[in-house]
Parts: C-alpha cells; sequence; structure tokens
C-alpha cells in the first residue's frame, strides 16, 4: 500500500461455504483487517460463499452457467468463465485477489491479465500435496506435520511462491474430516495474518514475483506459524 490510511482493495473468488471468506468479512467489520471487500466471483451458483457476501452488502457476480444464445444453460467452461471474471475484475480494479476455495484452475492468459496479485490458500504444506484430497493423502503416508499454505498463484497447480504456512501435528487415529476441521482452524489465522503483511507492506508480492531480496529483517519465505490444535 502506497497509503496507509487506505484499505486494501480485496476481491475474493470463491466455490463453496465461504468459510475463510466470512473470516475475511469479519475482520474487515470489525476493523482488525485493512482491507475493503470490494467484490466476490463465484463459479458455483449454489456457492453458500454467496449469500455469506449479500448478506454483508459485498457485490457479488456469479459465473456459473451461460444465460443467452443457443447454449443457454450450459455450465460455463473455464475460459468462459475466465472471459466474464476477467472483465470483472479489470472493472472493479482490486489491489489483490484472494482464491478462498476456488476449485478451478486458472489459465496463465487469465492470471497475467489480472488487474492485481493473485493469491490461494491451500490445504497442505506445499510443495507436498497439490490438488485434491489433502487430508486423506497426509494420514496414508507418514507426515508427522500437516497444514495449510497461502501461495501466489500461478499457471501450474499449486506452485507459485508460498509466502506463509500454518503447521499442526498429525494424528495418523482420527478421520480425514476430523484432521480437515483442524486445518480448517489454521486457515482462518494464516490468512487473514497474511492479507494483514500484504496490506503493510510487509510481502511486497511484486518485488516477489520479481524475485527481489526479501526485506533484511525478514526470515526466508514462507513465513512458518507453529498453531497446532
Amino acid at each position: 500500500m502506497t497509503d496507509s490510511q487506505k484499505p486494501l482493495k480485496v476481491a475474493v473468488l470463491v466455490s463453496g461455504s465461504g468459510s475463510n471468506l466470512q473470516v475475511l468479512i469479519d475482520a474487515m467489520n470489525a476493523g482488525s483487517l485493512p482491507i475493503e471487500i470490494i467484490g466476490v466471483i463465484s463459479n458455483v451458483k449454489e456457492a453458500y460463499a454467496v449469500t455469506r457476501a449479500q448478506q454483508a452488502g459485498i457485490i457479488t457476480a456469479v459465473f456459473s452457467h451461460i444465460t443467452e444464445g443457443e447454449n443457454a444453460g450450459k455450465r460455463m467452461g473455464i475460459k468462459t468463465f475466465e472471459r466474464h471474471a476477467s472483465a470483472q475484475l479489470n472493472e472493479w480494479q482490486p489491489d489483490l485477489v484472494v482464491l478462498a476455495g476456488f476449485m478451478r484452475v486458472l489459465s496463465d492468459e487469465f492470471i497475467s491479465g489480472s488487474p492485481a496479485p493473485m493469491i490461494n490458500l491451500h490445504p497442505s504444506l506445499l510443495p507436498k500435496y497439490k490438488g485434491l484430497d489433502t487430508h486423506q493423502r497426509v494420514l496414508e503416508s507418514s507426515d508427522i506435520h500437516h497444514g495449510c499454505s497461502v501461495h501466489i498463484v500461478t499457471a501450474e497447480l499449486d506452485a507459485g511462491q508460498v509466502l506463509t504456512q500454518a503447521m499442526l501435528a498429525v494424528d495418523h487415529s482420527e478421520s480425514a474430516e476430523a484432521l480437515q476441521a483442524r486445518v480448517q482452524k489454521l486457515e482462518h489465522q494464516v490468512l487473514p495474518w497474511t492479507i494483514l503483511l500484504i496490506a503493510r507492506g510487509v510481502l511486497n508480492l511484486d518485488a516477489i514475483n520479481e524475485q527481489k531480496a526479501a526485506t533484511p529483517y525478514l526470515p526466508q519465505l514462507p513465513l512458518k506459524l507453529w498453531l497446532d490444535s
């Protein structure tokens, strides 16, 4: 941020229930996170995240099905979604785009054409367990730690620079659902913390993308939190 008095303008892409979106909304409304969520885009019409945004008075845009022409009613392909979402983001002009439970892989063209840097929250300690079913895969491994990561979005799946991670100890006797619930508690802490670091200029995404030297007093990325629960 060039002006510390101005909130960071954030657009959020969602596909599901939106629990992490709700955390950001609550933090914004409480004044504990210097952001303004200027819009939410969903690729799923029924996503509860859309309801959360609407209840908070946040502008929403849903691009899930084609609305006109001979293909009206059909589900949008990713290219059609990207065309609509890109136009919406360019209209909103956010400072940051956050993928919070967004379940589609985006193209390099869409990412490079974004008016702002993009970050994604992923439920594993990247580079381990990219993609889906991370909790079950951890339980089937011998890993003693699990957690979540916030990383810069690139066209390669879950491969961008990892900014922050939150970790916990794995209990191999628990179910994947129980492990997921514990990791979700970490998500609700590490995502707003990461956005706060970006808003305060501690994490400069442009410099990180250009692979410039980090601020001297910061440890090497990713910044890690032990948030066992």
